[in-house]
């Protein structure tokens, strides 16, 4: 990709306008910063699907710059190709797995993070984009950050900058997905299992869908490789894990809220997933490590 010579700053200078009132600035807009950032990389096609216990899913977001290599990437009921010098951002809940690379060898940046407001981001879902200068130096002001200055909050800055730029580019697959296909099997689970204030359970999915339950065990198990019954609690422990890092409630009030019986059947499952207590895994700042949090990707 070609390097484009920084903007001459006298020049941007020369065009600013004197102001009429001095004191009187632009209001800032309600900003939401990204929270518990990683940042890792992966450099062979083998280890992109790496621990392979069925698709990724959780409730964070994964941004995936593609610096060599295509690959495709699955997410949910598409298949995506993403070419080298582009990105994909991967929303919270996706499944997502990847394919048909074109070498072994490849350089590819994931980070991951939470956001409590996702609608600024819409657009970009399913939608490659292009890893534009601007977006290239950036993430490389980003990994130099994160390596650099692991407790600052320079990479929850540069990461926000990031996302804002995001919003402004125009998507590089846009024509070919401008109407998205109807949501397939996998995604509408999605959408039923996480209504507000609702935990179906299979029957009443199945009666939603117009299927017999045994059939939707059935297509379920031969989409994703797992039983829907723990895509389920899977789901619910991931719900939980977004609630302890960005919510205020207490403990006992996100088990109900995620669907348990109660705090001790909670704690239970949630420490048999992550390998931490609920109470520890919010007051980390960073998922312990250990067993299934670090599989996370």
């Amino acid at each position: 990709m070609p390097n484009t010579p920084p903007p001459d700053l006298t020049k941007l200078v020369a065009r600013l306008p004197q102001p009429l009132h001095q004191l009187l600035g632009r209001p800032a807009a309600n900003v939401v910063l990204p929270d518990n950032i990683v940042c890792f990389q992966r450099q062979t096609a083998t280890d992109l699907n790496k621990p392979r216990r069925g698709r990724a899913l959780h409730h964070r977001f994964v941004l995936i710059c593609a610096l060599r290599t295509a690959v495709t990437v699955c997410v949910d009921d598409q298949n995506i190709r993403l070419e080298a010098g582009h990105g994909l951002l991967v929303f919270p809940f996706q499944f997502h797995h990847y394919s048909e690379p074109q070498r072994e060898k490849l350089a590819w940046l994931f980070v991951t993070f939470e956001l409590t407001e996702a609608e600024g981001l819409a657009a970009l879902r399913y939608r490659p984009f292009e890893l534009t200068p601007p977006l290239q130096a950036l993430a490389a002001e980003l990994v130099e950050s994160y390596e650099a200055e692991r407790a600052a909050d320079m990479p929850v800055l540069l990461l926000a900058l990031f996302l804002a730029r995001l919003r402004r580019l125009k998507l590089a697959s846009q024509a070919a997905v401008a109407t998205p296909p109807p949501p397939g099997l996998i995604l509408r689970v999605n959408q039923i299992a996480q209504r507000q204030g609702e935990h179906p359970n299979l029957k009443e999915i199945a009666r939603t869908l117009g299927i017999s339950p045994s059939h939707l065990r059935a297509r379920f198990r031969a989409s994703c490789g797992v039983s829907i019954g723990r895509h389920l609690r899977h789901l619910r422990l991931e719900q939980a894990c977004g609630l302890l890092r960005l919510a205020p409630q207490r403990v006992s009030e996100i088990a109900e809220q995620c669907g348990f019986s109660s705090i001790y059947s909670f704690s239970r499952a949630f420490r048999l997933a992550y390998g931490v207590s609920p109470l520890a895994y919010r007051h980390s700042g960073r998922a312990a490590p250990g067993r299934r949090v670090r599989r996370r990707k």
